[in-house]
């Protein structure tokens, strides 16, 4: 944070800015409310870098570059005419009530800005917690064994070690311990009178407990996503999830997509670190959480798996990732990597280890690993999968045991809700679902309020929707309707600019009073990214040598994949035309791998050989992708219903 924070009485008390060292200084005041925060801040900063670093949650998918205009504020002191960016995007009577962009607005003097809106009610993420896990054959990564030794004469000269050794037989032999583990071995061994258990992972020791802890044995599972974090406590024992949370990820702030984050480590000389810090921070939360849940302590944890795209995944360990940024995508390291979980600065037990998921490629990473593993897909001799997990990179993979293909297709981040005019991530007020009921058009909000913006899948279903009433056409233009869909359709459709726009909510309708349009810039934004990722599709089948017909299975990852309508996915030519009973929805699909791992050391082989087994298609080498890219951008002209 900036400076220091003052109460507003303290402010009074030291006679605000009357002072000469404030008056001819380098520093500024800025007043936040409803939070009663005073910041001392450097002049000329932005409002975005002065409450960056604080826990004011500022909307942005842009990461302060002034490109989504989602960082509004109300300037409540004087303040001076709005930037070129302002004026594109903000409203004539957003500008004129003092409503500014966070990251254009500078602070030159003393300013109050006000970041509350009393009309929004409690905010509630919609984040993914659960998915389909297949069955395992439990071996996990950590696992006890029994030891009782009875005082003998004839073995006091053995070593703790090698008494070890001997009580679990000649398959031990080879066992070491740890460091740690030695510093503490004898009192423990003796406070348990020789009767315990141990704490095995590979050949190495990692504690000795009493008997009581036989059974109670427990590790993390982490999905590491861009937007959201996933933390799952699993019981090794039975492989029961104990315990499931999330959280924001921390790190949106400083952009809604990896790219931004990779430019901010660019810019940045802290940039890994900073991202780093934020990130382990979140995970020990997210750790604290589930362990007070369960009434465990964090040095009870002797495990964890994590799985995430490449860039999360290097960012976790402080990877240098600036390779991936740009071509040819070069990531520091594919391979799965296992540490301890400290030199993470986990907060776990001092001897916890740290797996982290093999990745194939700069844009296929652990998460679409461990997609692959949830799926089953590698095990399938004869049916041939086609799996998806949307989002801003659009991961592909097609095959099964004799041949797996994988793409990641650059999609963009309207599948998200970011670079839509009224997109949002899935929290309250953010449209999940659209129909058209009862000759009027119907809208399904996170948290059952009234509209604040769309998400992904609520862009989805309204341009299905849409489509299918002849407001949008096939190559995606918005026009007055030529078929009798309705006054509340029809009324809807408005000129602004010279285009025609989508009114999905009036401001009585709407949460903030802001109506609510889908514009003819949002569709071109959604045809992008199903241009692309069917171009993706379109070349893994063609490499396959197979048809839409040969598809036994669809299987959609992630929150997206979970919410979207399948009719209306294929109604947008974003997945083929199938039947939709061979459509899956997996769920959190990432957590869900990461556990199978956490609770199978096969499981963890099959994630390194897939890391080499999959083909990895890099579509931007691909002379073919573009001409296949122009012809999804359409849309398909058959309607679904």
């Amino acid at each position: 944070m900036y400076g220091t924070t003052r109460s507003t009485d303290k402010i009074k008390q030291l006679g605000g800015s009357s002072t000469l060292d404030h008056q001819r200084g380098r520093h500024v005041w800025l007043s936040v409310i409803p939070n009663d925060l005073w910041l001392h801040v450097p002049r000329g900063i932005t409002l975005w870098e002065a409450l960056r670093d604080t826990d004011i949650d500022l909307e942005s998918d842009c990461g302060g570059l002034g490109r989504c205009g989602k960082c509004r504020v109300s300037v409540v002191s004087a303040l001076g005419p709005p930037t070129e960016d302002e004026r594109r995007l903000l409203t004539e009577k957003q500008i004129s009530e003092g409503v500014r962009l966070a990251c254009r607005t500078e602070i030159l003097e003393d300013m109050t800005v006000d970041v509350g809106d009393r009309r929004r009610p409690l905010e509630h993420y919609q984040i993914l917690k659960t998915g389909h896990r297949p069955p395992v054959t439990l071996y996990p990564l950590v696992y006890q064994k029994t030891v009782s030794h009875d005082p003998d004469p004839t073995y006091d000269w053995l070593s703790d070690m090698d008494r070890i050794k001997m009580i679990l037989g000649p398959n031990y032999r080879d066992l070491k311990p740890s460091i740690q583990c030695l510093r503490s071995l004898p009192g423990k061994m003796r406070r348990t009178g020789f009767h315990g258990v141990a704490v095995i992972h590979d050949n190495t020791l990692l504690d000795w407990q009493g008997w009581k802890k036989l059974g109670h044995r427990y590790g993390l599972a982490f999905d590491l996503g861009t937007s959201t974090l996933v933390g799952k406590l699993i019981n090794l024992e039975n492989g029961i999830e104990v315990g499931v949370t999330s959280r924001l990820n921390s790190q949106f702030k400083y952009g809604s997509n990896v790219v931004s984050r990779l430019q901010y480590v660019k810019e940045r000389r802290n940039g890994l670190l900073t991202l780093n810090k934020l990130l382990v921070q979140d995970l020990n939360i997210i750790t604290g959480k589930l362990l007070k849940q369960a009434g465990l302590k964090r040095d009870e944890i002797y495990i964890a798996v994590a799985a995430g795209n490449t860039t999360m995944q290097h960012l976790l360990l402080r990877l240098p990732p600036l390779g991936i940024a740009e071509a040819p995508f070069t990531p520091v390291l594919t391979d799965g990597l296992i540490c301890r979980a400290s030199e993470v600065n986990l907060k776990l037990n001092r001897e916890a280890l740290l797996y982290v998921m093999p990745t194939r490629s700069g844009y296929i990473g652990g998460d679409l690993i461990a997609v692959v593993l949830a799926s089953d897909a590698a095990e399938q001799d004869r049916e041939v999968v086609l799996g998806l997990d949307l989002g801003t990179n659009g991961e592909i993979f097609l095959g099964n045991r004799d041949r797996l293909l994988s793409c990641s297709a650059a999609a963009g981040p309207a599948l998200e809700g970011a670079k839509i005019s009224h997109g949002m991530i899935a929290r309250t007020g953010a449209i999940e679902g659209v129909s058209f009921e009862s000759n009027r058009l119907c809208y399904r909000t996170i948290g059952n309020t009234k509209p604040k913006g769309l998400c992904g899948s609520g862009l989805v279903d309204l341009v299905a929707v849409l489509l299918h009433f002849g407001i949008i056409d096939e190559e995606g233009l918005i026009v007055p309707p030529h078929c009798e869909c309705g006054e509340n359709l029809r009324s809807r459709v408005v000129e602004r600019n010279g285009v025609c726009d989508f009114q999905v909510a009036t401001e009585e309708e709407s949460m903030d009073g802001t109506p609510i349009y889908v514009t003819q810039q949002d569709v071109r934004e959604l045809q992008l990214a199903k241009g692309a990722v069917a171009a993706g599709i379109r070349i893994l089948m063609e490499d396959l040598r197979i048809g839409i017909e040969d598809v036994g299975r669809v299987c959609l990852a992630g929150a997206l994949g979970n919410y979207l309508h399948p009719l209306s996915a294929m109604r947008i030519g974003l997945i083929p035309r199938v039947d939709t009973s061979i459509v899956t929805p997996l769920g959190n699909a990432a957590s869900a791998g990461a556990s199978m791992v956490l609770l199978s050391k096969d499981c963890w082989k099959r994630a390194e050989d897939l890391s080499d087994f999959i083909e990895h298609v890099e579509l931007s080498s691909r002379l073919d992708f573009n001409d296949y890219f122009v012809e999804h951008l359409d849309f398909p002209t058959e309607n679904m219903w």
